[in-house]
């Protein structure tokens, strides 16, 4: 599957007939990494490895050989805090990204702690994902004055936020099914069905990812409470450089 000139596959194998192509290869197979990384890069460039793993970031054998090769891991959980700084050295080492599920009440914690610790990360946000914890985390990412790594989707959309345009943010995690959708179906369906989402102020940074949800209250409010922080900070950074650029001319 093509998005912005990328090739998302989920079987190795299909690499074989490609050339020329900036691939994402989708795997459960955290082993084959170095196997992967070959074939792609035979005939194409490898953007990253998608890679989903039934363990621990803790519990995986991480290994140095690893380090540039990209990865976008979607793993179980964090683990113990000590394993998990016991292998601070080599996770710094690599190229790689974290993704849990907002659904997992201990998650976010734990992206709290891998941000901390300087590695990127983000939640996958879903109808079963704590609100009030996830705005907690929003106000962490965005607002945290101590130093710490990026936490998606929020630096995204931060960092792309324009009052006259839309932002995406599904290709952050990589979703072939958020991806897809868009591919088979225009925005502007949401307005003329009149869906609830195309009533949202939020619109602008969601698009209708949760229109799926059924209490549609739940992530409205989150989407625009998002945005007006986003506004809020912008705001806060554009007028210090107006009263920095006065002070220069003074």
């Amino acid at each position: 599957m093509h998005d912005e000139g990328v090739l998302i596959v989920k079987e190795i194998d299909l690499v074989a007939g490609l050339k020329g192509e900036t691939i994402v290869v989708e795997t459960d197979h955290i082993e084959k990494v170095e196997t992967i990384r070959d074939a792609v890069r035979e005939n194409n460039s490898l953007f990253c490895i998608k890679l989903h793993v039934n363990q621990n970031i803790t519990s995986i054998l991480w290994k140095e050989a690893w380090a540039e090769i990209p990865m976008v891991v979607y793993p179980q959980g964090l683990g113990a805090v000590r394993d998990l700084i016991a292998l601070l050295p080599l996770l710094k080492k690599l190229n790689v990204k974290f993704f849990l599920d907002a659904a997992q009440e201990q998650h976010y914690e734990a992206v709290q702690i891998l941000s901390s610790l300087g590695i990127y990360c983000g939640v996958v946000i879903s109808e079963n994902a704590d609100w009030e914890k996830l705005t907690d985390l929003m106000y962490y990412a965005l607002c945290g004055k101590v130093a710490h790594a990026p936490i998606e989707p929020f630096q995204y959309v931060y960092d792309m936020y324009d009052p006259r345009r839309v932002v995406d943010y599904g290709g952050v995690f990589l979703s072939t099914e958020t991806l897809s959708a868009q591919k088979t179906r225009s925005w502007q369906r949401f307005f003329y069905e009149a869906t609830p989402c195309a009533a949202c102020t939020a619109w602008r940074i969601c698009m209708g990812k949760y229109e799926h949800i059924e209490n549609k209250a739940n992530c409205q409010n989150f989407m625009v409470e998002l945005l007006e922080l986003i506004e809020s900070l912008k705001f806060k950074v554009q007028s210090s450089k107006i009263q920095s650029s006065n002070h220069l001319i003074t």
